[in-house]
């Protein structure tokens, strides 16, 4: 059943098969979901915890309204259904940096969507904001994340033993990082 709500939002990136869109309070519910799901929130490196709906709303809504952060949803182009969400945060326009992350819909995994939707954040952030540093983390259990990184062309930069407490286990948090020569030699052939 397509979304066709959804379909009608703004295109601000355009991608093969889905668009980004600012993310808005009508995504929340999807976000909740993902939220509540441990093998989500395990590969996310967030600490799964139940969060009552109405708690959870407005932290939602006071980290989309943050001045350091900028949150997109991602919706698939021939359905319209909320595929997931990327997000620039801890936005630094002096020094030209910030982090990234995405989380994708169990739906929408292994299909490339993540790929192309992190190539096309990626690209935006050095090419139209023309920063200059763009930074991830992940920890040591998420050996998908630490391929994905590497696959993109991030570089790892640090360990730092045992940061998290996942699943009944210490990991160690690693951080990735890509320079904007390093977007310019490993995306030089795809723009």
């Amino acid at each position: 059943m397509k979304n066709e709500q959804n379909l009608k939002r703004v295109r601000f990136l355009e991608c093969e098969r889905v668009f980004i869109t600012p993310i808005s309070m009508d995504d929340f519910d999807d976000h909740y979901r993902w939220d509540h799901d441990r093998e989500i929130t395990y590969l996310d490196d967030r600490y799964f915890r139940a969060r009552p709906y109405e708690k959870a709303k407005k932290v939602f809504e006071d980290r989309i309204n943050r001045d350091d952060v900028m949150a997109f949803s991602i919706i698939s182009n021939e359905t319209g259904e909320n595929a997931g969400v990327v997000e620039l945060y801890d936005i630094d326009y002096y020094e030209r940096k910030c982090y990234w992350g995405i989380v994708l819909d169990k739906k929408f995994w292994k299909q490339g969507i993540g790929e192309e939707t992190a190539r096309k954040m990626i690209k935006y952030v050095f090419d139209d904001l023309g920063f200059r540093r763009l930074k991830s983390y992940t920890h040591s259990g998420n050996e998908v994340s630490m391929r994905f990184q590497e696959r993109l062309g991030f570089i790892r930069e640090e360990v730092l033993r045992q940061e998290y407490f996942f699943s009944g286990e210490y990991v160690d948090g690693i951080d990735y990082g890509m320079l904007r020569e390093e977007y310019d030699s490993a995306f030089s052939t795809s723009r």
